[in-house]
């Protein structure tokens, strides 16, 4: 058998650069080429000791750990000792990731089979097939971008439920207990009292309103109805408009409270009306109302 070292060790090189440029997305962190080169060079090194008579030290797990401190520190440099760890640890995350994945892709695409007694059974070893470097080659990149995407994804998400906050809304006698999203776009107010909009979702929490308030703030204009007693008086409509669109109608009711849970304090939001959209705000359901920047502004902590 030929094995074609510069052929290896340029693939691990390639393959250790696209490591390293993953492991600083993931770290948020800014590093120049050249370090991204230097360190992925040290880290191709390893491959030529596999082939070397220092092959059972560079095997060594302990070996292992201090040349990836080295690569590191190539690539990232020393700042202070928790930024040195924590890209270290991501690194080694990085990496069984990426290589969980590909193992994963190739065991999903290669299965032997054969025909044993009469019936197909898979056939293994306890190391599983080979994987070969053609499938590394164009495997590799692959799961690069999608670990990439995946991770600046699961990033977007986390900052999306940052903006999620618990609320609790008092009005006309009903509790509400709501998810709220901080809408950064929500400028809706009330024209006359100037009163900032919050905005429900009644196709979630309709039905913990009287019937007679839903028949009537679903339709855009006033409508003959009965209201129960409790909500006379609280009921205005707010001129609104969307990119596009002409002006409508949002029919709102003044809350008797609103209070929003931001790492667990309480605070008042005061000033405040209820806008009632029947239009689902979120497809996954993951909140229930849009607040006002106005109103986290304006909040106060409550005793």
């Amino acid at each position: 058998m030929q094995i074609y070292l510069d052929i290896i060790w340029l693939l691990n090189f390639l393959i250790d650069m696209m490591l390293l440029s993953l492991t600083a997305i993931v770290l948020k962190r800014k590093i120049k080429k050249y370090r991204v080169v230097i360190g992925g060079f040290i880290a191709s090194l390893y491959v030529l000791f596999l082939f070397t008579p220092l092959e059972a030290i560079a095997l060594n797990p302990f070996v292992k750990g201090i040349y990836s401190i080295l690569i590191i520190l190539a690539s990232f440099g020393f700042l202070r000792f928790r930024l040195f760890i924590q890209a270290w640890l991501t690194f080694y995350f990085v990496n069984f990731a990426v290589g969980g994945g590909l193992l994963g892709l190739h065991f999903f695409l290669e299965t032997d089979t054969s025909f044993i007694k009469g019936t197909f059974a898979t056939q293994t070893s306890g190391f599983g097939s080979p994987i070969s470097w053609v499938f590394v080659l164009i495997g590799f990149p692959i799961m690069y971008y999608y670990s990439r995407n995946r991770l600046e994804n699961m990033e977007t998400e986390k900052l999306r439920y940052d903006q999620i906050y618990p609320v609790r809304v008092q009005v006309a006698g009903l509790e509400l207990e709501l998810k709220g999203f901080l809408d950064s776009g929500n400028r809706l107010e009330d024209p006359l009292t100037r009163r900032s909009v919050m905005i429900i979702d009644m196709t979630q929490v309709g039905n913990q309103f009287p019937e007679s308030v839903v028949n009537l703030t679903k339709r855009s204009i006033v409508a003959d109805g009965q209201l129960p007693k409790q909500f006379e008086g609280k009921m205005t409509m707010v001129p609104f408009r969307t990119v596009g669109d002409t002006q409508r109608y949002l029919w709102a009711i003044k809350p008797d409270e609103v209070v929003v849970y931001e790492n667990g304090i309480p605070h008042l939001c005061h000033h405040v009306l209820l806008g009632m959209s029947y239009t689902a705000l979120s497809d996954r359901k993951d909140y229930t109302c849009l607040l006002n920047p106005k109103m986290m502004q304006q909040k106060r902590q409550t005793s």
